[in-house]
């Protein structure tokens, strides 16, 4: 098997690290049909595909996918090395699923079916750079990644394996806006009569761009560069100064740093917490961001003389790491990816940028694979032979405590208290519910009727007998007393007793009549007894339903309640012994004058 394999995805650049292997660097393109298709990097997961000027469609995963393979192949490698992948660090995690699925589509990528492992490039950098040329363990890291298509500050913790806390992507700082802004400045130069959107110019301007970031890259290391123009109608040479460069990177720059203050300060992380400032990626070598970085973190600035190539470092390492690429950076030490084996490339891609030597590939000493530990081993099998046999301690279970029986009291009293309220609501609702027939009042005494006695007849004297007379007896006259008719009797009156019944007695007068002659005297006394009988009705109450509504039972229960009594007025009963006549008007007297 072939040694452990790091790949890094730019949006400018593809990198390939290996160990003992010179690195391969290519450009994020892929040729098709006499085309260059390009862009596919910013665009793995989105699901509309990408569309080559004859017309094709392609699916940037599928893109991003071949590109990689074609790596691997131009790194030397077969079907079922060790291989890890280091992917920028802003992709979220739809993205990385779309990408592992593509995957499974190429055999180098995806041995027996399994994705080959993806890493974050900002921690792969970090652990990278964590063991050479080394990072503080303690503190925050702040990672800034100068790629091609903008600038991904990364915070991590440097004592949990350089754990990302977050991740802002600026694109105010990009190589690809720096070479625009170098391309215009070189058109404000040189072609003025030009037209950019002429169809002969659009090649032509390809071209000039392409010059611009060789230009960039050339002046990262002097102090000007040439850049050839060939525009239609306008050939010449155009002279850039780093002055120049400074001035169109001067703002974008600054806005960069204020973004790491905001980031540090959003995540209320104080600059004694900082612990060091990392740079990697192509940017990072650009004079101005060093300069930069170093007035503004002084000592806490970190970087290496490739940071291009930190990210493909740190793939190998986790790679190389296999399952235990979670564990400390320090135990790295004994790696050869980090003890000189880097040597110089020896061809550079033909679609490639120039590149010169590692930094540590100087030397010529080189270092084998470490020799097998044989040290007296701290995990020995517990189930191997022994010549001595441990003492058996015989297990004697632990007599826990009885639980309190008073802890149990409040429970008790708790569940003693829920089932008498649910009783007697129970009952209370049973009770409501079952009284549902009319019950009629009986009166608690009987009406009782009186008859007055009849008044004593009255006592007549008889007058003493008159003397003999001789005179002729005179003629006999009888004069008879009459008495009036006796006044009709008093209408009945009836009472109506709900509760208390009323009891009514009416006593009638006594009429007597005399007739008297001169002979003889005759008495008739006549009684009458008027009987008023009383006659006492008991009417029942109009019942109707009414609802109450009872804690813990569910619906409503009706009960009958006695209907409120419409009050009626008593008819006018006159008085028969007490007529009513109304007054007698007298004309008033008129007295002589």
């Amino acid at each position: 098997m072939s040694d452990p394999l790091g790949l890094s995805i730019g949006t400018t650049n593809l990198v390939a690290a290996r160990v003992g292997s010179q690195p391969v660097i290519r450009r994020s393109t892929l040729p098709r049909a006499g085309q260059v298709l390009s862009g596919f990097v910013e665009r793995v997961g989105d699901p509309v595909p990408l569309v080559s000027g004859d017309g094709s469609s392609y699916r940037a995963d599928l893109l991003m996918v071949e590109a990689l393979d074609a790596m691997v192949a131009d790194a030397g490698d077969d079907v079922g090395a060790q291989i890890a992948v280091a992917v920028p660090a802003h992709w979220n995690g739809a993205t990385l699923r779309s990408l592992r699925d593509a995957m499974r589509t190429t055999p180098r990528l995806a041995p027996n079916g399994v994705p080959v492992r993806l890493v974050s490039d900002a921690v792969a950098a970090l652990t990278a750079l964590g063991a050479n040329p080394g990072l503080p363990v303690r503190g925050v890291v702040a990672l800034l990644d100068f790629g091609g298509g903008g600038t991904s500050i990364t915070l991590a913790d440097a004592t949990a394996s350089f754990e990302p806390i977050d991740t802002t992507r600026s694109t105010d700082f990009s190589g690809d806006q720096v070479d625009r802004s170098l391309l215009a400045l070189v058109l404000d130069q040189t072609a003025d009569e030009v037209d950019p959107a002429g169809t002969a110019a659009v090649g032509s301007l390809g071209r000039l761009r392409e010059e611009c970031r060789l230009a960039k890259e050339h002046l990262s290391d002097a102090s000007t560069a040439d850049i050839p123009v060939d525009l239609p109608g306008r050939q010449t040479t155009v002279r850039v100064t780093r002055d120049q460069l400074d001035a169109v990177m001067d703002a974008p720059l600054a806005s960069v740093l204020a973004e790491l203050r905001e980031s540090l300060l959003r995540n209320r992380i104080s600059a004694d917490d900082l612990s060091a400032v990392v740079a990697v990626g192509g940017g990072a070598r650009i004079p101005l961001v060093t300069s930069a970085l170093q007035d503004e973190y002084a000592d806490a600035f970190v970087t290496t003389p490739h940071p291009a190539l930190d990210a493909a470092v740190g793939a190998a390492l986790f790679a190389a790491y296999g399952a235990d690429a979670d564990a400390q950076t320090g135990m790295a030490a004994a790696s050869p990816l980090l003890t000189g084996a880097w040597t110089a490339p020896a061809e550079v891609a033909p679609d490639s940028s120039a590149f010169r030597a590692l930094a540590w590939s100087q030397d010529d000493d080189t270092v084998g694979d470490p020799a097998p530990y044989v040290g007296e081993d701290p995990y020995a099998d517990p189930y191997a032979d022994a010549g001595t046999t441990r003492v058996v301690t015989q297990y004697r279970p632990r007599d826990d405590d009885e639980p309190r029986s008073w802890l149990r009291v409040p429970q008790l009293l708790v569940g003693v208290a829920a089932v008498v309220a649910l009783v007697a609501v129970g009952g209370v609702a049973i009770a409501l519910t079952s009284a549902t027939d009319e019950t009629r009042p009986e009166p608690a005494t009987v009406p009782i009727t009186a008859t007055s006695p009849p008044a004593p007849p009255p006592t007549t004297i008889a007058p003493p007998p008159a003397a003999p007379s001789t005179e002729p007896p005179a003629q006999n006259v009888v004069t008879v007393t009459s008495a009036p008719p006796p006044p009709p009797p008093p209408p009945s009156t009836e009472t109506v007793t709900v509760e208390r019944p009323v009891t009514t007695t009416t006593t009638q007068p006594t009429t007597t009549t005399t007739t008297t002659t001169p002979t003889t005297t005759t008495t008739t006394t006549t009684t009458t007894t008027t009987t008023t009988t009383t006659t006492t009705t008991t009417t029942t109450p109009t019942m109707t339903t009414s609802y109450i509504t009872v804690p813990f039972v569910p619906v409503p229960i009706p009960i009958q309640v006695p209907a409120t009594p419409t009050p009626t007025p008593a008819p006018y009963a006159p008085n028969p012994y007490a007529p009513y006549a109304p007054p007698v008007y007298q004309q008033p007297q008129q007295l002589p004058y």
